[in-house]
């Protein structure tokens, strides 16, 4: 009757192991979405306040980490206003459709120009991932020039 116990439950973790590894769908991902500065007293949403954001992700299942490029455009258009460029080490908690993760990485705010700095950034967010597409939310601190931005977007 032991045995029969031990096998029920190998078997059962042997059938949820595939829904865990689930959870990865692909090692590099496309990320875009778009964003804006968060502050205390800022209700206001406005297409000329958003910022453009792009990343793209390497996530291999081997790794604890998984590392992102991202860049952001925001203001007047690409030449003219805020571009930011970041590396970032993230961590997943890696679920099969819910994913949090939090992240640390270190850039360049607007890149470019006179008032051009490095440093680094940290937030938080979470991925909502169906198959190969997917969403997420996140809220990132760029530590520096003393500026939050919340971002949405879609994973590809």
């Amino acid at each position: 009757m032991r045995w029969i116990r031990s096998w029920s439950i190998l078997a059962m973790l042997g059938t949820a192991a595939p829904a865990v590894g689930g959870a990865q769908t692909r090692p590099i991902s496309l990320w875009l979405g778009a964003g804006r500065p968060v502050a205390q007293d800022s209700v206001s949403f406005a297409l000329r306040n958003l910022d453009a954001y792009g990343a793209i992700q390497l996530d291999l299942p081997i790794l604890p980490v998984a590392l992102r490029a991202d860049v952001s455009f925001a203001g007047s258009g690409i030449a003219g206003g805020r571009r930011n460029v970041t590396t970032s080490a993230i961590l997943p908690l890696r679920l099969p459709v819910v994913q949090p993760y939090a992240m640390l990485g270190y850039g360049t705010t607007d890149w470019g120009k006179s008032s051009e700095r490095r440093g680094i950034s940290y937030g938080a967010g979470v991925r909502l991932q169906l198959g190969g597409f997917g969403a997420f939310g996140q809220a990132r601190r760029y530590q520096r020039v003393d500026r939050t931005i919340g971002t949405i977007g879609l994973v590809f």
